[in-house]
């Protein structure tokens, strides 16, 4: 996985890097679910069935903003989770622009939240210090968390920040 903890004073965050922007979403959304659990929790998720379905978000925009695309798509997570029962365990991302939206489709797989023990509650997806960039050739990417390494394009690189 490409992402790391990033610890504030009273939140917590994920700064994550990938190859392309959906794998970015993908890599963000698995690191926001991995905060919620303990590291022995997280591999008995593997002996719990799973599920599979599309789960949907969009921004009626034509800007392509992926930093409001991501926190809609978190929000709804994290919505899916509270709401619906629905503990995140993976995720295919596809992203499309359409000249009035942007559309984020993910086929998911998750489990039943009743049946994982968190340790952690995500209140709020933030928009502070949010961010989503394309890296060039070369462009490096230098965290003021210094538990981050350099990250170096061509790539994508992001940082999501959430309300404990």
């Amino acid at each position: 996985m490409s992402f790391w903890t990033l610890e504030t004073k009273a939140d917590i965050g994920i700064c994550g890097f990938s190859n392309t922007v959906e794998n970015l979403f993908r890599e963000l959304t698995l690191g926001m679910m991995h905060l919620l659990v303990s590291t022995d929790q997280a591999k008995k998720l593997d002996s719990i069935q799973r599920r599979t379905a599309q789960w949907n978000t969009n921004i009626s925009n034509a800007s392509h903003d992926y930093e409001l695309l991501i926190i809609i798509w978190l929000e709804e997570v994290l919505y899916k989770l509270e709401v619906e029962s629905k503990f995140l365990v993976d995720a295919q991302f596809m992203i499309k622009h359409e000249q009035d939206a942007t559309h984020c489709r993910a086929q998911v797989s998750w489990v039943d939240a009743d049946l994982v023990t968190r340790d952690v509650e995500i209140k709020a997806v933030t928009s502070h210090e949010l961010s989503i960039a394309k890296l060039k050739a070369n462009e490096v990417f230098t965290s003021t968390d210094v538990s981050i390494p350099e990250l170096v394009g061509p790539a994508w690189v992001g940082t999501v920040i959430f309300d404990i």
